[in-house]
């Protein structure tokens, strides 16, 4: 998702438009206004969630950069809310009838040959991982930035006629630090939603592909029993999808098919015994 043309790191940090702390109490309401808006109350209510989506990574660098094994990879995800914790069975290419997942840190595996567990190293498994914990970080992000400690109100812009409220998170400090990442939002100012967002993504070592910040569009949303779902999320490098006309050019881009709300008991997220729960803890 990401790749950079510098060692520098990136930085989305700006001087605020208000004091700090009036800056942030603007930052926490819009913030808070979107959570109510897109239902997070009904999310955190039914607490595990299920959907099938498609990722693809068109051309060349698509085919470097690609999380999965295949270009156009279809992946039935199970999470469970406010955590890092969910599987992904793959539906096609080499891998179909596999399961992947992450429980409390610890990555694993089960063979569709095989009811084994085989657990490895999270280093040696990283790009699964990553995807799996990314695809759900994005989808519950306005909750989840909603407890970063350092949030900013950045004003407001408009793209296409609609007028946005920028919102900045991060962790640690408002200054960029090579540990924690930075986000915008950027919330429609008449659906209270998050249409766009900027962020940087520190942990990507890859040297071809360390761009150190990318953008994703929320588009397509539709309401799942209260909770207002983005079946369409393409991704663009740098600022691509606040500064391009349109998404069409995507880096690669992840389509919904279909999303339900609390289908299925957490515990089955969970085979690894005497591992404890670290619920949204890194």
């Amino acid at each position: 998702m990401l790749v950079i043309t510098s060692c520098k790191i990136a930085n989305l940090s700006k001087e605020a438009l208000t004091d700090i702390e009036q800056s942030e109490k603007i930052a926490t309401q819009k913030l808070n206004e979107v959570i109510s808006a897109q239902g997070f109350n009904v999310l955190k209510s039914k607490n595990t969630f299920e959907f099938t989506a498609t990722d693809y990574w068109p051309g060349i660098i698509g085919n470097i950069a690609k999380i999965w094994p295949e270009k156009k990879t279809t992946i039935k995800f199970r999470h469970n809310f406010n955590t890092f914790d969910g599987t992904g069975l793959f539906l096609n290419g080499e891998k179909e009838g596999d399961l992947i997942g992450i429980q409390s840190w610890n990555y694993y595996e089960k063979s569709k040959d095989s009811e084994e567990i085989k657990k490895y190293e999270i280093e040696k498994k990283k790009k699964l991982a990553f995807g799996l914990v990314i695809y759900h970080y994005f989808l519950e992000l306005p909750y989840r930035l909603y407890k970063a400690p350092i949030k900013r109100y950045y004003g407001q812009k408009t793209k296409k006629g609609i007028s946005y409220d920028l919102v900045f998170a991060s962790w640690l400090s408002e200054a960029p630090n090579p540990d924690y990442d930075q986000y915008i939002v950027w919330i429609n100012t008449q659906t209270k939603l998050v249409d766009y967002c900027v962020y940087t993504l520190r942990e990507n070592k890859n040297p071809i592909t360390r761009k150190k910040y990318g953008s994703i569009a929320y588009q397509d949303y539709r309401n799942i029993d209260g909770f207002m779902v983005p079946f369409n999320m393409p991704v663009m490098l740098d600022n691509g999808v606040i500064k391009k006309d349109t998404t069409d050019k995507f880096f690669h881009q992840i389509t919904i098919e279909n999303f339900t709300l609390g289908r299925f008991d957490e515990k089955e997220l969970y085979p690894i015994s005497k591992v404890k729960k670290q619920i949204d803890t890194k």
